[in-house]
């Protein structure tokens, strides 16, 4: 079923990690926990072993309006975002590209968020997770997300091109870092 298929692409709404479900039983769960349960099932399964995955935290935009007003602390998994804010920054230079411009809340948050991920993936599977932060309304982002995931199957296209020698600086093993 899967013979041809080179990567999974796993969805998450980031705004979920304050909403709740509630199963038949009446227990109430985090949708981010059911989220991260799922992708554990998923990553962990024998059919996508040897498969790349490509996590696509979507909602952004919603995201940055939301944690400004409920803390992403509102799930268990995430209890340790502390973040450090300038208190000199200004809404001017939120769409400004200057390197000297402080991050939002919201995109600290969408890194600590990826980093979360990419960190219980690693643990799993050994292996390296990729991550594209989108905003689903906005046809650009949904569209450089996928040419992101395009560009991660020819690099593993080409990957056997590369001479592998044991005098070349370049290496296709994973990092071996570790959280």
């Amino acid at each position: 079923m899967f013979e041809d298929v080179g990567m999974v692409i796993f969805c998450v709404a980031m705004t979920d990690y304050d909403q709740f479900t509630v199963d038949g039983n009446g227990t109430s769960t985090n949708n981010m926990m059911l989220s991260r349960k799922f992708f554990e099932s998923i990553v962990t399964h024998p059919t996508f072993e040897q498969m790349d995955f490509l996590l696509i935290l979507n909602k952004f935009d919603l995201f940055e309006e939301k944690i400004e007003r409920v803390p992403l602390t509102q799930c268990d998994w995430f209890d340790d975002f502390h973040p450090v804010i300038s208190r000199h920054r200004s809404n001017s230079n939120r769409n400004s590209n200057s390197i000297n411009t402080s991050p939002s809340l919201g995109q600290l948050g969408a890194h600590y968020m990826a980093v979360k991920f990419k960190r219980l993936y690693s643990s799993l599977t050994g292996r390296k997770l990729y991550a594209s932060v989108v905003k689903g309304l906005e046809p650009d982002s949904v569209d450089a997300a996928l040419k992101y995931a395009k560009e991660i199957l020819k690099w593993d296209e080409e990957k056997p091109n590369f001479s592998l020698s044991e005098y070349s600086m370049y290496s296709t093993e994973a990092s071996s870092y570790s959280p």
